[in-house]
This record gives structure tokens, C-alpha cells and sequence, in this order.
């Protein structure tokens, strides 16, 4: 099931944008099979892997809920010129009014505009739009999530708790110098998380310079650019929340981390 949803997200695009070149449509078909076969093979493992909080649900479920959002917030914002539904139509006056709420200084979205200073005023407004549509979207998206985790009581719901299953990169020992290393990571997960937006246009004009116009045969590149502009700082901040939260858990004795078992 997992991987069925996950294949359908990266296809979606594909549906939704317009006039796409067949290539286009074979690579967004192939990373689809790819990454359901990444989740099956993640998911059937007992054992620790690289998806962390595997097993504390809701986490991974709002990752993936974020993601799908962004991909289809901004597909039907690229749709909207060509394919005026009343769903694209919609998009497209959310995405107006977000780009109107992110235009001020400092705004992440006046250094991702730095990117289309070669386009055309139409291409340029699509672009400008969709990437403060992205924006919108993945604020509102973290915040829900960032409440349910911290203020609800994820992830005590959780049969057993294993830290070792969750967080393979962690000590198991629930000591003071695991709180404090999960506080730090934490730190530099929310540091990271607030940066990029900043820093990744910059290194994407740095290699790969302004970009092209939109067309056929780049508009889903452009897609995929926009979704990890905004979804990479999203997820780092979403694990910053939750490292804090399991280490208030392990310092208040609240969280009974189960032991791994021998092997």
C-alpha cells in the first residue's frame, strides 16, 4: 500500500501537467518504480534502516503528506494556463495571493526569483507564483504537523517505543549524553532547515545559472526544483521538532525506550 501511493505521488505530475514530452513521462514513470521498490524493501526490514521513526507513526505519514501536497499544489499551478479547471483555477488564486503575502525583504522567494531573471514576464509570474504557492503550502503543512507532534503525545502512543529501531544512528542508552546529543542534532536539523531556503537557489544559480522559460520539455523538472526548495527544509524541520520532543520525553522519564534484542 505504501508503495502504491508513493509511486502514484511522482506520477501524478505527470497527469496533471500539460503537453509533457514523452521523455519526460518514461523518467517520472522509472523514479516511481524505483522508489516503490526503495519502500518495499525499506519497510520489510525489521531491522534498523536509513528511514528514521519508521515505526512512529504519524511522522513519516506527514513527510509523505507533505511531499504529495507540494506535488500537486504545484502541478495544477503549472496546469492552470493551458488547462483552466476550476481546481487549477482555484490553485492558481491561492498561489496569487502567496505571492503577494512572500513579497517582502528577506523573503525566501526573492532569492529563488533570482533563478528567472532570464524568463519572460508570463513565465516568470508562473514560476514566481508556484514557488510562493510552495511556500504557503509547506508553512501551513509544518505547522500542523510541528503541533500534532510536540503537543500531542507522539510518539508514547506507540507500542514499545525502540529508539534503536527508530533512530538507528542514536545510542540506545537513555542517558543524559543521548539527550544531549539528540537536542544538538535537533539544532542543527532546525538551523538547516531555516537556511536552505536561502541557500538553495543560490547554489542552484551558481551551477546551473538562470533559468529556462518553461516549456513542455522543462516543466517538470522546474516541478521537482520547486518541491525540494521547499520540502528538504520542511522534513529537516520536522525532525528537529521531533528530537526535541523524544528528548523532553527521555529527560522527563516519560518515554520507556525498549532495548534492542540480541541477535
Amino acid at each position: 500500500m505504501r508503495a502504491a501511493l508513493v509511486a502514484a505521488m511522482i506520477v501524478l505530475p505527470v497527469i496533471v501537467l500539460p503537453e509533457l514530452s514523452p521523455n519526460s513521462a518514461d523518467l517520472a514513470i522509472l523514479a516511481a518504480a524505483i522508489a516503490a521498490a526503495f519502500v518495499i524493501f525499506e519497510y520489510g526490514f525489521t531491522t534498523p534502516s536509513l528511514i528514521e521513526f519508521r515505526f512512529a507513526a504519524p511522522y513519516n505519514r506527514f513527510r509523505f503528506a507533505i511531499l504529495a501536497l507540494l506535488l500537486t499544489g504545484i502541478a495544477f499551478a503549472f496546469s492552470e494556463p493551458v488547462s483552466s479547471t476550476g481546481t487549477s483555477l482555484a490553485v492558481s488564486d491561492f498561489a496569487l495571493k502567496s505571492a503577494a503575502f512572500w513579497d517582502f525583504s528577506g523573503s525566501p522567494l526573492t532569492f529563488f526569483e533570482g533563478l528567472t531573471q532570464n524568463m519572460g514576464s508570463v513565465s516568470q509570474t508562473l514560476i514566481t507564483n508556484a514557488a510562493a504557492l510552495a511556500l504557503s503550502l509547506t508553512a501551513i503543512a509544518l505547522l500542523v504537523s510541528s503541533c500534532v507532534i510536540w503537543a500531542f503525545s507522539w510518539p508514547l502512543h506507540a507500542e514499545n517505543f525502540n529508539l534503536w529501531v527508530n533512530m538507528p544512528n542514536f545510542d540506545v542508552a537513555v542517558d543524559e549524553q543521548t539527550q544531549q546529543t539528540l537536542r544538538q542534532s535537533g539544532l542543527v536539523s532546525l538551523v538547516i532547515g531555516f537556511t536552505l531556503p536561502y541557500l538553495i537557489p543560490q547554489a542552484a544559480y551558481a551551477f546551473v545559472g538562470p533559468l529556462e522559460p518553461i516549456n513542455s520539455g522543462n516543466s517538470l523538472l522546474l516541478l521537482w526544483m520547486i518541491v525540494i526548495w521547499c520540502f528538504v527544509p520542511a522534513a529537516s524541520v520536522l525532525r528537529a521538532v521531533a528530537l526535541y520532543k523524544v528528548a523532553n520525553l527521555m529527560s522527563a522519564r516519560s518515554l520507556d525506550v525498549a532495548e534492542p534484542e540480541d541477535s
